[in-house]
């Protein structure tokens, strides 16, 4: 809408521009006006207004014109209406179409009245500029929407891609839980229910020593299952204890010494919350050690059940380029909006980094 609106309004001055011509030069022209210069200015304007109506070849308007120098061998104050054409060749930017009938004018014309040509010239090329700014415009209006909707489009994809990742990544989680508990269970239960069976047979037989020994047997059995069930619960917990020493060890091992406070349990977060917070500091940190040079570090993480928030802080010298257009800082922040989170930067007499996810991820 603001564009077509900016293209009419251009289109609506030059009109307006050429109105104030016509009208100027029949004020000009107004003591010498009779009725073959009146019938020649008519002639004139019905074929400006004919043109605004319609679209003609370039050549007839540079016909008019021809024709309008002719006659101006018999009419000499009609020369003075050339402006009317010079300003319209001037304003397509027709170079070698003006040229000819601007000299002529300045042939012909006395001082005076030569100076409404040249400023219908200077009004038509001021429109021409006007309207190749406007056209410039248009084009990096364009192209900025163009890559707008890339950006876009990328976007989408890698959500779509991280998406897919977090369904993979389940599926390789239940995957995981089932083989541990068919290799660690299966078997133990397998045997107890089969033992089990065997004592109810013996039972019925009377051998009640042998259905005794069977209903040790199986209680063994199922003892043993509880020890691996147990195990394997161990073994799941595992990988997010594994997730949260890499984190601690993400400060331990800074180049800068880390004044680190953390407050509530990082276990609380799922799995995806907590790869992106891994993620934020680990970014957050490099940038510290790429472009500052800090004699303090600091960082804060709160965990909640609602939110997780991460603060980085150094009062070294940042770089004075905007760190918001590294890549680095760009991907992480979409990947915290696409769990739901924010990002901000502060900067004032430290460098402060603020992340908040939510503890349950939002997609």
């Amino acid at each position: 809408m603001p564009r077509s609106t900016y293209a009419l309004g251009c289109d609506q001055v030059t009109r307006l521009m050429t109105i104030l011509l016509l009208v100027l030069s029949l004020f000009l022209l107004y003591e010498k006006l009779d009725v073959p210069l009146m019938l020649v200015f008519l002639l004139v304007l019905f074929s400006l207004l004919l043109r605004w109506r319609f679209t003609f070849n370039p050549l007839f308007f540079l016909i008019d014109a021809t024709l309008l120098v002719v006659v101006s061998f018999f009419q000499v104050d009609a020369t003075l209406l050339l402006a009317l054409y010079i300003y319209t060749f001037a304003s397509r930017i027709q170079v070698f179409a003006l040229s000819p009938f601007f000299l002529y004018c300045l042939a012909i014309l006395p001082f005076p009245l030569l100076l409404f040509p040249a400023v219908s010239l200077l009004l038509g090329l001021t429109m021409a500029l006007w309207k190749k700014e406007r056209d410039t415009m248009r084009q990096e209006a364009d192209e900025l929407r163009l890559k707008v909707h890339r950006l876009q489009e990328e976007e989408e994809h890698l959500l779509l891609d991280y998406q897919d990742a977090q369904q993979l990544s389940r599926l390789e989680e239940r995957n995981h839980i089932a083989q541990i508990l068919h290799d660690s269970l299966g078997h133990e239960l397998t045997a107890a229910h089969l033992t089990l069976k065997a004592m109810g047979s013996l039972l019925v037989r009377g051998e009640v020593e042998k259905a005794q020994d069977s209903q040790a047997k199986a209680l063994d059995r199922l003892e043993n299952s509880l020890d691996q069930l147990k195990l394997a619960v161990r073994q799941l917990q595992s990988d997010e204890e594994a997730a949260n020493q890499r984190l601690r060890q993400l400060f331990e091992q800074f180049s800068y010494p880390v004044d680190l406070h953390l407050s509530g349990d990082l276990e609380l977060l799922d799995p995806a919350v907590r790869q992106v917070l891994y993620t934020a500091v680990k970014e957050a940190l490099t940038n510290v050690a790429k472009h500052a040079r800090p004699t303090m570090v600091k960082a804060h993480i709160a965990v909640t059940g609602a939110t997780t928030r991460l603060m980085v802080e150094n009062d070294g010298l940042y770089d004075q380029k905007n760190p918001e257009t590294g890549n680095g800082l760009r991907y992480m922040r979409r990947r915290v909006e696409a769990l739901g989170g924010s990002v901000a930067i502060q900067r004032d007499q430290t460098f402060r980094l603020l992340v908040t996810l939510p503890s349950k991820k939002e997609m």
